[in-house]
């Protein structure tokens, strides 16, 4: 997905974000009634920049998370797997100093190597992609499925632990893996997928840097293939790549197949949520069964300290898929206002991404992204990011009503204000 910063606010009586920018680019946004919605956005204008890889690595090996509130707060489960742990079909190869590397693997042989652990720390290899694979099929999503162990895998596993009555170490053992396993449905980790005319079809575009210019374009559509089938399952350009011998994903036809994570590709959540949690200085999102079970966890990006998001309970008022987006340079103080207004058209690479749930407090909301190797590491103008896939099966499964409450707030911060917003409510 492209990684151009992005800002914007909605044009919906209800949710945009907040008006500041701190690194990296987030996007504040509201929407309104299906097919066409209107949100503002400023373009690759943000000084700060997009998240660099270095940035990213940094942020992958923050530990910070395991002294907040939440972390400790919540009960371990005393759920019984969903299988025996123990006939799991799944060899173990336990090492002092995890020594994988992701260079030179037998991809097609994957699921008949050991599995090294445990696994923890600044750590990558084919092991850790397997995990990654079976925390997404449990919805315990880590992010991108990239083989590459960091915060968001960490945070991941130590609900799924919670949740499944083992210890919350945010580390993988051996039993943790056989309980995931047995989770996940004893399923491979990668699987053969067959491209379609209609993936190679498109359409594709380049979406240019300046925001006249996209607003220029029928769509913000993905802009290539490798961009559309590396959203698709859950992982990036690179690693699909990695999969398939460094094919040039651009260059496959129809017909032709594919090694891919074998993620969850359910359009719709186990059961409805009958509550969201974010957590702010966390950078997760829990939705939650009547019970207080877990039915989705994914990481997010949510507002920085300089632009917070919400601290009190709100409720999802409004949800749209597909957004069109209204650019106003007067939500934006970096932007001139006297600059002229634009309308951009919906895709995968607007900065909302595929779905807008706007919230009961004025200019926010909860929606996807352009930019899914950002999400749980990057900061937003205050409303709640999630990666299209994410942000889609929440979009597809959450009712209108539903709380959302707001956790582990970050000390010290300022309400930077909000943007003004106008237009029809979502569906």
């Amino acid at each position: 997905m492209r990684v151009t910063p992005i800002l914007l606010a909605a044009a919906m009586l209800l949710p945009a974000c907040s008006r500041k920018t701190e690194t990296p680019a987030a996007e504040p946004a509201t929407v309104a009634e299906q097919p066409s919605s209107e949100a503002a956005y400023v373009g690759a204008r943000n000084p700060d920049g997009p998240m660099s890889a270095e940035e990213i690595a940094l942020q992958r090996r923050d530990d910070a998370w395991r002294r907040l509130q939440s972390f400790q707060a919540r009960s371990t489960r005393t759920a019984a797997p969903a299988a025996q742990p123990a006939a799991v079909n799944v060899t173990f190869r336990p090492a002092v100093t995890f020594d994988e590397k992701l260079e030179g693997v037998n991809w097609a042989g994957l699921d008949a190597t050991p599995v090294t652990v445990p696994m923890e720390g600044d750590v990558a290899g084919p092991s850790v992609f397997r995990a990654q694979v079976l925390l997404d099929r449990a919805n315990f999503g880590p992010g991108v499925v990239d083989g590459q162990w960091g915060k968001n895998t960490a945070i991941a596993v130590h609900f799924f632990q919670q949740e499944n009555g083992i210890e919350p170490t945010g580390k993988i053992d051996e039993a943790t893996y056989r309980v995931m396993a047995a989770r996940g449905g004893n399923q491979p980790a990668l699987i053969s997928y067959s491209v379609t005319a209609e993936d190679v079809n498109g359409p594709y575009v380049e979406i240019p840097e300046d925001v006249y210019d996209q607003a220029k374009l029928d769509c913000l559509c993905y802009e290539s293939l490798a961009e559309k089938l590396a959203e698709k399952f859950h992982t990036t350009e690179e690693t699909l790549a990695m999969l398939n011998g460094g094919t040039s994903l651009d260059s496959v036809s129809a017909g032709q197949t594919l090694l891919v994570p074998n993620v969850q590709q359910q359009e719709q959540l186990p059961s409805s949520p009958a509550k969201i949690v974010v957590s702010i200085a966390g950078n997760y999102l829990h939705a939650l069964d009547q019970n207080g079970g877990i039915v989705l966890h994914a990481p997010t990006t949510v507002g920085s300290d300089y632009d917070p998001s919400p601290t009190e309970t709100l409720k999802v008022v409004a949800k749209a898929f597909d957004p069109t987006f209204h650019y106003q340079p007067t939500l934006f103080y970096e932007v001139d206002d006297t600059e002229p207004e634009a309308m951009l058209k919906a895709g995968p690479n607007s900065p909302v991404g595929k779905v807008w749930m706007a919230l009961s407090k004025e200019h926010y909301g909860i929606h996807g992204t352009s930019d899914p190797s950002s999400i749980g590491y990057a900061s937003s103008h205050g409303c709640i990011r999630l990666t299209n896939w994410n942000a889609t099966r929440l979009g597809q499964s959450v009712e209108k009503g539903t709380p959302v409450e707001f956790v582990d707030a970050r000390q010290g911060t300022v309400d930077a204000g909000q943007g003004t917003v106008d237009a029809d409510q979502g569906t």
